[in-house]
């Protein structure tokens, strides 16, 4: 199947089909790499430009294209249709053309994805495949008799983000293993302590990554006013996503009471600290990792952050948010992938409360701690993903 020689073998292509995948696969690149340093490594996003790949030892491959949705075509007839206009049917049918070409160079293909990613690489790449699917759990929704057949019949392996998808999986004949799951290992702590948490008990603040966080704000700001009204000492870190507007959050903020501190620091003009009644706030951007490691626990209006958190340890409470993303249906979906390590509540208030309730039951917060290291999975996942497909890849070439 392989015509490379040995030696000479073909870079392992990465297909990905949306911007948090193109994150986990650019994780999953520096883990091999990290093991075989000379292994060229490539990868095809199907959604966007890839720009999250731009800081992994990896090559971006074939054609790319932003589209008006941003990739939520799936979620609304108006999005595809939008994109239709946009020369979306168009750009498809030039990626399915550009992987066939590329089918002819490579020597291994790991979509990173749902089943579409699996499709394109199955169908036009037509190279060994191990399977790496984030898209579906057990907890949620099981795999479909199609997408379990394709796994079947074209995947060496299938690599899924939790033990019991994989179990499920594999007692229907799939050959499934779980190893971890690359959320654990996209956290990325710089090891930085965060500016006057010393003493102090850190709550994290988790608004979501995209627009919808400017309306979640207010709402996280009376939650934290209920803790910070029992728990004199309490330290907010708002975790604010590098493509939105640290100023506009901090207005939002102010508009709520938030007072600029006095004693702004220099040199951090990605962080800024305010203070309400004793209580300190962080906004901070591209401290995402350090602020969840200082975190006691977490209030977050967010779907991978969330997931994260818990994987982490930290208890997560969480609310249905006023716009179209974390609703309640999101919410209770998120609520039986992680179990008793999130706290589902009807609004801000009850945020606030059920944190303080927490932080006072040491039973309570093991708990939860504990459940969310098991439905996530600890750090690691990337390295032994990336010692699974180099075993495989390597017993590929030895068959040529």
């Amino acid at each position: 199947m392989l015509k490379q020689g040995r030696g000479k073998a073909g870079p392992i292509l990465l297909i990905t089909n949306g911007h948090g995948e193109d994150l986990l696969a650019g994780v999953l690149a520096q883990a091999l790499h990290r093991r075989r340093p000379d292994l060229e490594l490539w990868a095809f996003p199907i959604v966007g430009a890839g720009s999250a790949f731009r800081r992994f030892p990896v090559k971006v491959v074939g054609i790319q294209e932003e589209m008006p949705s941003g990739g939520w075509v799936r979620q609304s007839w108006k999005a595809l249709r939008t994109d239709i206009q946009a020369g979306f049917l168009q750009l498809t049918w030039q990626q399915w053309q550009a992987l066939k070409a590329l089918g002819r160079q490579v020597s291994y293909t790991v979509p990173v994805g749902d089943i579409y990613a699996l499709f394109l690489a199955y169908r036009f790449v037509k190279r060994p495949i191990t399977f790496v699917p984030t898209a579906k759990s057990d907890y949620i929704r099981s795999h479909l008799a199609v997408e379990r057949y394709l796994m079947k019949k074209h995947c060496q392996l299938v690599m899924p983000r939790d033990a019991l998808t994989a179990d499920g999986l594999r007692h229907r004949g799939v050959p499934a293993k779980y190893v971890g799951n690359l959320m654990m290992d996209a956290i990325f702590p710089s090891g930085k302590k965060l500016c006057g948490a010393d003493g102090k008990c850190v709550i994290g603040i988790l608004p979501g990554s995209r627009d919808e966080a400017y309306l979640n704000l207010p709402l996280l700001s009376s939650a934290m006013d209920e803790i910070a009204a029992e728990l004199p000492n309490a330290y907010f870190a708002v975790a604010l996503a590098g493509n939105l507007s640290i100023d506009k959050a901090v207005e939002i903020f102010i508009q709520n009471r938030w007072e600029p501190a006095a004693n702004t620091v220099p040199g951090l003009e990605r962080e800024r600290f305010l203070g309400k009644n004793g209580a300190c706030l962080l906004l901070a951007q591209g401290r995402f990792g350090d602020i969840l490691e200082a975190s006691r626990a977490c209030i977050g209006l967010a779907g991978t952050a969330n997931e994260q958190a818990v994987g982490l340890g930290k208890p997560v409470v969480a609310f249905p948010g006023p716009g179209s993303q974390f609703t309640k249906k999101f919410l209770a979906m998120q609520k039986r992938l992680l179990g008793d390590s999130l706290a589902a509540v009807e609004g801000p208030r009850a945020a606030g409360q059920a944190v303080l309730e927490i932080l006072a039951d040491g039973e309570k917060y093991r708990h939860m701690a504990a459940c969310g290291r098991e439905r996530m999975g600890g750090p690691g996942g990337a390295d032994r993903m990336a010692a699974e497909i180099i075993r495989l890849w390597e017993k590929q070439l030895e068959r040529q």
